[in-house]
């Protein structure tokens, strides 16, 4: 490696450790419920240009998480009428429940930007809650992590 690539290098990993999820995270999350019809969901994310929403429950819990490669997926399963849900019969608009992911990848508060960015890279994770303790205080989505990187790596020169 070149003597002038290695400070830069090294200088960009101490930024990275530098900033956490608090300083980057969305704290107004929006959220639905499972109950909700998926063509509400993928309207609320076109409208509001996000990639996905925290599922809660009763107690105001997250109990999944819907994103856009969720509403992907079934797209096809929509179109042909293949999806049975609560084992009765066959539903043409889905609800959250159906096409959500229950296991939930979370991030605390302090979580540096390095270790975000390699969670989201290596556990293909493109929105993550952001908790302090088990209260769910911001989400941090792959734009947010790109646009930071970027930022800093700009900074950088």
């Amino acid at each position: 490696m070149a003597k002038t690539v290695k400070p830069i290098l090294d200088n960009l990993t101490k930024r990275l450790k530098s900033i956490k999820a608090k300083d980057i995270m969305t704290k107004n999350v929006i959220t639905t419920k499972e109950n909700t019809k998926l063509a509400e969901v993928a309207e609320i994310m076109i409208k509001e240009r996000i990639s996905g929403l925290p599922v809660v429950g009763k107690r105001g819990r997250i109990v999944g998480i819907i994103t856009e490669t969720d509403l992907f997926l079934v797209m096809d399963m929509i179109k042909l009428g293949d999806i049975v849900q609560n084992g009765m019969k066959k539903v043409s608009n889905p609800s959250v429940k159906f096409a959500m992911s229950t296991d939930i990848i979370t991030i605390e508060k302090n979580t540096t930007l390095e270790e975000i960015f390699t969670i989201m890279k290596y556990r293909n994770a493109h929105t993550i809650p952001v908790l302090d303790g088990k209260k769910m205080v911001g989400i941090i989505g792959m734009r947010d992590v790109f646009k930071t990187f970027y930022a800093v790596l700009k900074g950088l020169f």
